[in-house]
């Protein structure tokens, strides 16, 4: 989706409009590739991830779930955009 507006713009049938014409256009068209691309791409990888308790900063090795009374051996995180 991302490579249409140049391709279109550079080779394609809006190659041969006015210079006054190709900047609206090209606005438009990259607006739109982007609002087409970017939910299907963020939507592609997990929010949510997991890591080992052994992987992260030595201060949270040894944390201790306060039902359980036993260590966290996963922490779950969200990454965010």
């Amino acid at each position: 989706v991302y490579f249409l507006p140049p391709l279109l713009m550079g080779f394609g049938p809006l190659a041969k409009t006015s210079p006054t014409a190709r900047v609206p256009l090209t606005t438009f068209m990259i607006l739109t590739a982007f609002g087409l691309g970017l939910p299907a791409t963020v939507a592609i990888f997990p929010q949510i991830t997991s890591i080992a308790a052994d992987q992260v900063e030595p201060a949270y090795h040894n944390l201790l779930n306060p039902k359980t009374k036993t260590p966290y051996t996963v922490y779950y995180y969200n990454k965010g955009l």
